[in-house]
C-alpha cells in the first residue's frame, strides 16, 4: 500500500478553539496561547494537517452523506437499509430545515473553512521559507474551495467567511449571493493551482491536494456557471500534463486499498488503518448477516442498489450483464471476487431489500476500521466534464470520442460520434450514473445543474407517484437548492432562508 498523508496531529488548545465544531459560535481565543504556536515549519504543517483532517468527517469528503445520503439515495438508485427518519426525510424529498445530515453537512463545510482560514492568516506571517508556505497556503485555498464548492452547489448563497475570526468579530453575518460564492470557489481553486505542484515527489506526500486537483474542480464549477470555454481549457490543461490516466486493468482496481492514489485519482480523501484515521465506508458497503470470516467485526450494508440502476447497465445476449463497472456490485447467488463470499440466491430482507450490494469499497476482510481511501474526483470525470463542455461548444463528435473511452474501459462497444447534441448529452450522463455509484458525483449534483433530476426521478423511482413532487415546490427551482438549516439560523439571526422553506 503506498503512503498516504499523515492526517493525525496533535493540536495546541488555541488551534482547537478557534476551529470549533459550531459555525459562528468559535470560542474566544486566548493571545497567551496563540504566541506558542505557528512558530515554526511543524507548526505550520500541523495546522495544515488539522485542514486536512476535516475532509475525514462522514458529513464532508467521507463518502457517506454526500455520496450515498444526498447523491445517490435522493436519485434513487441506491435504497437506504435503515429507513431512519433523518434519511428519509431527504429521500422522500421532503427537504425540513431541521434535518440532521444538512445541518451536519452545512456545520462540517464551515468546520472546515475556519481551520483553512487560520491557516491562510497566519502561514504568511510566519517566519519560515517561502516555498513552504506557498505549499501550504496552496492546499488551503484548494480545501477551502472544496467546502464552499459543496456549500453553494447545494445551499447557494451562504455566509462568505474569508478571515479568522475572533471575539471581537460581528458573528450575525448574512448571506452571500450564490454569485459571490461561485466567485469565491473559482478564486481559491485558481489561486491553489498556481501555489500546487502537478504531482508530489515523495511518496509520505501522495493524496495532498495537487494542481490537477485543483483545475477538476475548477472545471466542475465551470459547469455549474455554464462557463463552457473555460471548463474546455482547463479540462485541457489537465490532460495535457499527462499525469492521469484511466485504469485498464479492470473497474474493481481503481478502488483498491494497495492501488490507492492511482494515475485515474486526481483527488481522494485520506484513510488509514491507524487509529483515528480509520473509516467505516467499507463497514457500510458489506453485506450485513455475512458470516465474519469474510466481513470481519462489523457488516451493514447501509445503502443498496436498487433495482432500476442495475437494469440500466448493458447486457449480453443471455441477459448476462456485459458492463465491467457492475463487478463492483454483487447480485442473488453472485459470488465476491476476492473473498469468496456467495450472495444468497435469496438474500435476506436484513441483508438488502432489494438483492444486490454495492462492492466498490469491500475486498477483504476486516472492514471494520479500514484504511481505504474514498474517491472525490476521477480522471473518468474530466473526460467526461471536457465531453460536457465540448458538446455545448458545437464539438459534440469529439465529446463523443471522450465518452467512448469510458465506454470502452468498461469493455462496452463505442457510440456513433454522429449523435445529436441532445444525444450526446444524453450519453454523457448515462455514464455518469454507471461510472460514479457512491461517489460524490454523477448524479444529484450533476443531473440538478442541468436540470435534469425532475426527469430522471419520473422516469426511474418506481415511487414517484408517492413523492408527491407537484405538492413541493422547492423541487421546483432552478437550481433546487437545500434549506438553510434551522440549527444555523439559531445561532446567526442575519441568515435568510431559500424560497418555499421555514426555519
Amino acid at each position: 500500500m503506498k503512503s498516504k498523508i499523515s492526517i493525525y496531529i496533535v493540536f495546541v488548545t488555541i488551534f482547537l478553539s478557534s476551529c470549533g465544531n459550531d459555525f459562528l459560535t468559535l470560542t474566544p481565543k486566548d493571545t497567551v496561547t496563540e504566541s506558542g504556536f505557528f512558530i515554526t515549519e511543524e507548526d505550520a504543517n500541523s495546522a495544515l494537517a488539522g485542514v486536512y483532517a476535516t475532509l475525514q468527517d462522514e458529513a464532508a469528503f467521507a463518502n457517506v452523506r454526500n455520496a450515498a445520503d444526498i447523491e445517490w439515495a435522493i436519485t434513487g438508485d441506491l435504497y437506504e437499509m435503515d429507513r431512519s427518519a433523518n434519511r428519509i426525510e431527504l429521500h422522500s424529498l421532503r427537504l425540513p430545515a431541521n434535518n440532521t445530515i444538512l445541518r451536519d453537512v452545512y456545520s462540517r463545510a464551515y468546520i472546515g473553512i475556519s481551520r483553512a482560514n487560520v491557516v491562510l492568516e497566519r502561514i504568511p506571517q510566519m517566519n519560515i521559507d517561502q516555498a513552504v508556505k506557498d505549499l501550504i497556503l496552496g492546499q488551503a485555498l484548494f480545501i477551502r474551495g472544496l467546502y464552499y464548492y459543496n456549500l453553494v452547489h447545494f445551499f447557494g448563497g451562504v455566509p462568505l467567511v474569508t478571515t479568522e475570526l475572533t471575539a471581537s468579530d460581528d458573528l450575525q453575518i448574512p448571506r452571500a449571493t450564490a454569485d459571490e460564492i461561485w466567485d469565491q470557489v473559482e478564486k481559491d481553486f485558481l489561486a491553489a493551482a498556481d501555489m500546487l505542484p502537478e504531482a508530489w515527489v515523495n511518496d509520505a506526500d501522495l493524496g495532498r491536494a495537487t494542481r490537477t486537483a485543483a483545475w477538476g474542480f475548477l472545471v466542475k464549477a465551470y459547469l455549474w456557471r455554464e462557463k463552457w470555454d473555460d471548463a474546455i481549457t482547463y479540462s485541457e490543461r489537465i490532460i495535457n500534463t499527462g499525469r492521469h490516466a484511466l485504469i485498464q486493468t479492470g473497474f474493481r482496481d481503481i478502488f483498491r486499498e494497495e492501488n490507492e492514489n492511482n494515475e485515474e485519482i486526481l483527488f481522494s480523501t485520506q484513510f488509514s488503518t491507524q487509529t483515528g484515521e480509520q473509516n467505516n465506508l467499507v463497514a457500510r458497503t458489506a453485506p450485513r448477516g455475512a458470516p465474519s470470516f469474510y466481513t470481519g467485526p462489523s457488516a451493514w450494508s447501509n445503502f443498496v442498489p436498487n433495482h432500476q440502476l442495475v437494469d440500466a447497465f448493458e447486457v449480453n445476449k443471455d441477459n448476462s450483464i456485459r458492463d465491467d463497472r457492475y463487478s463492483v456490485i454483487m447480485g442473488p447467488g453472485e459470488i465476491h471476487p476476492e473473498n469468496g463470499y456467495q450472495l444468497p440466491e435469496v438474500p435476506p430482507a436484513g441483508m438488502t431489500r432489494t438483492g444486490y450490494i454495492v462492492t466498490k469499497y469491500w475486498y477483504m476482510p476486516p472492514v471494520q476500521g479500514s484504511g481505504i481511501n474514498a474517491p472525490i474526483l476521477r480522471y473518468s470525470e474530466i473526460l467526461l466534464n471536457y465531453a460536457e463542455a465540448l458538446n455545448e461548444k458545437g464539438q459534440s463528435q469529439k465529446a463523443m470520442e471522450l465518452v467512448n473511452q469510458i465506454r470502452l474501459r468498461a469493455k462496452l462497444d463505442t457510440k456513433p460520434v454522429t449523435l445529436s447534441k441532445s444525444q450526446v448529452l444524453d450519453a454523457i450522463f448515462d455514464e455518469r450514473r454507471l461510472e460514479f455509484i457512491w461517489e460524490p458525483t454523477g448524479s444529484f449534483n450533476d443531473l440538478n445543474r442541468r436540470g435534469r433530476f425532475l426527469d430522471f426521478i419520473k422516469k426511474n423511482r418506481p415511487d414517484y407517484g408517492e413523492l408527491e413532487v407537484d405538492k413541493k415546490p422547492w423541487l421546483h427551482t432552478t437550481p433546487i437548492l437545500f434549506p438553510i438549516p434551522t440549527d444555523a439560523w439559531t445561532k446567526n439571526k442575519a441568515l435568510e432562508q431559500n424560497p418555499h422553506y421555514t426555519f
